[in-house]
């Protein structure tokens, strides 16, 4: 008889492939979203939109996931990103890779890659930021000139406006858009759920449609509700990526896209709730959805008790944007 792998081992698609893979705890610590991330995936949303249209979010990974594996994982995140939609304006014949070239030439000539020393405390803050959450120095506190990508951000931004494709009013107003989401529109969609029976119903036949019902845009993403029970806990992950339901909750944490949760929430789920403070009996099964490009989970966490005579406003603030991945019980009736 042939020996048999390990456990978890498996055919590999790419560096990005890791479900299941194991790793070590999950770092919990947060950063803010610096400017320079936000634009970065403003600029990814206004190219993929159906204004311009350009690529899709799946041609965008593919060039992610052709990346090394050491590459792939010493790069942050958003600048995987960059390079990605960078690289599709070449292939598509966009913007030419000499013109890309001469931009960035041109920028660093005029100093424009060197980081002033106030740019390493100006990062953005959401206006339902917790802080109460422990937060890690952002990757890139001590430098000061800009990596080659972010300099190649500002080069395709700068030729996007010199052509008129984008315009700097828009990214603007992207980077507003996205500030605006949160997850105090989860939290409201929870509330409602938990107050109106046919309003869950609604729900869980179709997330997008009961989002729409309380002025939540719907994105061209398919939200799916999952409800905890006594005896069912909802886990949400994205194991080969960082699909994530952005319409209700906003930009994900850094932990959400780091390599040890996407690798071991699949095959070790109750280690890692354990990590963040959450231990369940072993009579509560645990069922783990793996995002995709196409569909989105939020999790209804169980209403906690002594709160039936509560209004939606007053529901809502036991919601938290943890129980709605499913790292955590909605806060308990105070």
């Amino acid at each position: 008889m042939p020996d048999l792998p390990p456990p978890h081992a498996h055919p590999q698609s790419g560096p990005h492939d890791i479900g299941g893979l194991g790793g070590p705890p999950v770092d919990r610590d947060e950063h803010d979203y610096a400017h320079w991330e936000k634009e970065a995936d403003a600029i990814r949303m206004l190219l993929a939109d159906a204004k311009r249209n350009f690529f899709t979010t799946d041609e965008t990974r593919s060039l992610q996931e052709r990346l090394d594996g050491d590459t792939y994982w010493a790069l942050p995140y958003y600048e995987r990103w960059i390079h990605a939609f960078s690289g599709l304006l070449v292939q598509k014949g966009v913007i030419g890779e000499d013109e890309l070239s001469a931009e960035v030439a041109r920028l660093r000539a005029a100093g424009a890659d060197v980081i002033p020393y106030d740019d390493h405390h100006d990062h953005d803050h959401d206006h339902d930021h917790d802080h109460g959450r422990a937060h890690q120095p952002d990757h890139d506190a001590g430098e000061t000139v800009l990596s080659p990508l972010r300099l190649r951000a500002l080069a395709v931004r700068e030729r996007l406006v010199a052509r008129g494709i984008v315009t700097r009013e828009e990214i603007t107003a992207e980077i507003a858009r996205m500030d605006a989401r949160g997850e105090h529109l989860g939290a409201r969609v929870v509330a409602r759920a938990w107050s109106d029976p046919a309003y869950a119903a609604r729900l869980a036949a179709d997330g997008n449609a009961a989002g729409a019902e309380l002025g939540i845009p719907a994105a061209a993403t398919r939200l799916t509700a999952l409800f905890n029970t006594a005896t069912l806990h909802n886990l949400v992950v994205c194991t080969l990526c960082s699909c994530y339901p952005r319409t209700v909750l906003g930009r994900p944490p850094a932990w959400y896209k780091s390599r040890a949760y996407r690798a071991r929430a699949v095959s070790e789920p109750r280690a890692v709730l354990a990590e963040f403070g959450l231990a369940l009996p072993d009579d509560v099964e645990i069922r783990v959805h793996d995002s995709t490009a196409e569909n989105r989970y939020l999790v209804i966490p169980a209403r906690p008790p002594g709160t039936e005579s509560w209004s939606e406003e007053r529901l809502a603030r036991l919601v938290t944007r943890d129980s709605m991945i499913g790292v955590a019980h909605a806060r308990e009736a105070a």
